[in-house]
């Protein structure tokens, strides 16, 4: 879905397909260098298949983002005619994750290829879907990024969890300090200062603990009317859990001392190995303007239909 010159904003990717209705084949095209996909997990070295999101050109028009799977390597892992990769160069972590780049040059794929759960393409050519509304059909496309964001949310509290624990550890056997000359060097977890640094924060990842566990079961027992709370719920945790584990790891790093430095005790790694989170499957930032966004929208509506608020954590306004 990523390419170069569009991360948040995926409706506006240049990504070209258009349909050729006597081969009954579509034709993925990258038309400019920002349209190149990027940061596509396996792509540089190992996976043959890809998922492809892309404009969809019908008979001239336009029909917004659809997706398409492609072949990018044979059985033997050879490139495919008509595809360039490369690596996208190491990075500050994940780099066990062979992130690419991929371009397409007019390549062919059967209209089966065509994921058309959402809309679809007639082998003459006819574009063809239950979901009138643009904005709707664009929603229905995006709503599968939801078990990313489940899964981010989740994954940050475990993070936060690994480098609490190491520290307060830490904290109950490394000692500073006497209080009396020549008495008994203090245990820095007794220090009111380090309490106050590490115990809020791990009251608050006890919270955030059952928060991704309320969401993640919300996920598993989503319904249909349900897709737009989910979204929004996700997209909250996602940003709040994944800024919240980057602030403690480095509170971790720091009450850690140069020990926190070290490898083997794992904070550092996982600084650089969850930092991302706060970019990937959604831009904290935009993520919250799209919670900020539903949530006054709710408030809008309810006001005006004289309804109480159900759903979306706003109940407690009732009263």
């Amino acid at each position: 879905m990523t390419e170069l010159g569009h991360g948040s904003n995926v409706r506006g990717i240049e990504t070209v397909t258009t349909y050729a209705s006597s081969t009954g084949e579509f034709v993925i095209n990258t038309p400019c260098e920002s349209a190149q996909k990027y940061w596509i997990g396996g792509a540089a070295n190992h996976v043959t298949h890809t998922i492809v999101f892309s404009q969809l050109i019908i008979d001239g028009e336009n029909q917004g983002v659809h997706a398409f799977i492609a072949q990018i390597r044979d059985e033997y892992g050879d490139i495919c005619p008509n595809i360039r990769i490369a690596d996208c160069g190491h990075k500050i972590g994940l780099n066990g994750v062979d992130n690419g780049r991929i371009w397409f040059d007019n390549v062919r794929v059967p209209r089966e290829n065509l994921l058309n759960s959402v809309a679809d393409v007639s082998p003459d050519g006819k574009y063809l879907t239950a979901i009138k509304d643009p904005d709707q059909r664009f929603a229905a496309f995006l709503s599968h990024l939801t078990s990313g964001r489940v899964t981010i949310a989740a994954s940050a509290v475990y993070s936060a969890k690994i480098g609490l624990a190491t520290v307060i550890r830490y904290s109950l056997t490394r000692r500073a300090f006497s209080v009396t000359p020549n008495g008994p060097e203090v245990l820095i977890l007794d220090y009111p200062s380090h309490q106050q640094r590490l115990l809020p924060l791990l009251a608050k990842t006890y919270a955030m603990s059952f928060a991704a566990n309320h969401l993640k079961m919300m996920y598993v027992k989503r319904t249909p009317e349900m897709n737009k709370v989910i979204h929004v719920v996700s997209s909250a945790f996602k940003a709040t859990a994944s800024w919240h584990n980057m602030r403690i790891l480095q509170e971790c790093r720091e009450a850690c001392g140069g020990q926190g430095l070290k490898t083997e005790n794992r904070i550092g790694q996982l600084k650089g190995e969850y930092d991302v989170q706060s970019t990937f499957e959604g831009d904290n930032n935009v993520l919250m303007q799209q919670v900020s966004k539903a949530l006054f929208g709710e408030y809008v509506a309810v006001k005006r239909s004289k309804k109480p608020f159900k759903g979306l954590g706003l109940e407690h306004m009732n009263t």
